[in-house]
């Protein structure tokens, strides 16, 4: 095993690579036009809400922004057993077009598939949240998308949600024939702390004998401190603030010393070089941004395949404001493009 980055490590990375940056990079006019209305409707910042206020908010606005929603063949909730015998709701979405990519002694025509975790920070967000854009990444990447309802803090804190991602997992490797679908062609993909959760899963899969395919990444979460480069430039202004994200990770984490475990933080991780290739979309004016290059860069010295585009002018959760926001159309299809090549 590789050791991991350690705290002190990633400091002195972004001291390196990220110091000359000392302003932030201008925003689009989409996007500039979009955080002006928003900022018009007076919303207060997460932190500034109860979670359950925060919950609601967040539902109430998830569409907004999003591209119109394709139609799907097929669309069904399953109901997933957790580690404690709660029942964790996936729900299946499936494309009228699916690419078969290999036929059992049976004749039995199996797809790929992508088992996706939504953002919010471990508080907020859901399937019903992100269906748009796994109904987008589903008919783009022509497999069926399972979408994973783990549990949310403050309720359910450290690590029931990476917990429960890892079931939802476990139970589609196990039930993957059932759903038509092939164990040897499966991807994980997530936004945000959705992120964080897809790069445990792919490092819990892999030390458990599961073979995954391929990883997508929307701005992960990955790092246990938030004292990089764009964690200082993009600190306020750009919808994610740093108050928010310590807002979220109190929430979720009870000790501050969580943040340094391996299935939070994958910088920490001695586990990396299990990674299977990976595709990094990160936003350039995003506090979370720095975390995923530097992931991206450990990767790449571990001789991991991985891929990162860096998306100019646009902000954290950019990817669900696709019917204003030229770049994240353009990450729907880069997303897609990077799994179907692997198949």
């Amino acid at each position: 095993m590789h050791p991991p980055l350690q705290a002190q490590q990633i400091q002195q990375n972004q001291q390196t690579h990220y110091g000359e940056e000392t302003h932030p990079a201008p925003l689009s006019p989409a996007m500039q036009q979009v955080l002006t209305n928003m900022a018009k409707t007076g919303r207060l910042p997460f932190q500034f809400l109860t979670p359950e206020e925060a919950k609601v908010l967040y539902a109430k606005g998830a569409d907004i922004l999003e591209v119109p929603s394709p139609q799907m063949a097929q669309e069904t909730l399953y109901q997933v057993s957790a580690l404690d015998g709660s029942r964790i709701a996936v729900k299946l979405f499936r494309p009228s077009r699916v690419q078969t990519v290999c036929a059992k002694r049976t004749k039995t025509k199996l797809s790929a598939a992508l088992i996706y975790f939504h953002g919010g920070g471990f508080t907020i967000g859901s399937i019903e949240t992100h269906q748009i854009l796994c109904r987008v990444l589903a008919e783009g990447a022509q497999m069926p998308v399972l979408s994973v309802d783990y549990r949310l803090a403050p309720k359910h804190t450290f690590p029931c949600a990476h917990e429960d991602a890892f079931e939802a997992v476990r139970w589609v490797y196990q039930n993957a024939m059932d759903l038509l679908i092939s164990d040897k062609h499966i991807f994980i993909a997530g936004d945000s702390a959705g992120g964080t959760l897809s790069l445990y899963c792919a490092q819990k899969a892999a030390l458990e004998g599961y073979q995954v395919k391929g990883q997508v990444l929307f701005y992960p979460g990955c790092s246990p401190r938030q004292d990089l480069n764009s964690h200082k430039i993009y600190s306020k202004g750009y919808v994610l603030e740093q108050e928010t994200i310590e807002y979220f990770y109190r929430l979720y984490l009870k000790q501050i010393e969580q943040r340094e475990d391996w299935r939070f933080s994958a910088l920490c991780s001695p586990h990396l070089s299990l990674m299977p290739e990976t595709w990094f979309g990160l936003a350039q004016c995003d506090p979370l941004r720095d975390e995923g290059v530097l992931l991206h860069e450990k990767l790449t010295q571990l001789k991991r395949p991985s891929h990162l585009k860096i998306y100019h002018g646009v902000v954290h959760g950019f990817i669900k404001m696709g019917r204003f926001v030229d770049e994240a159309r353009q990450a729907h299809k880069d997303a897609c493009d990077f799994i179907r090549e692997m198949i």
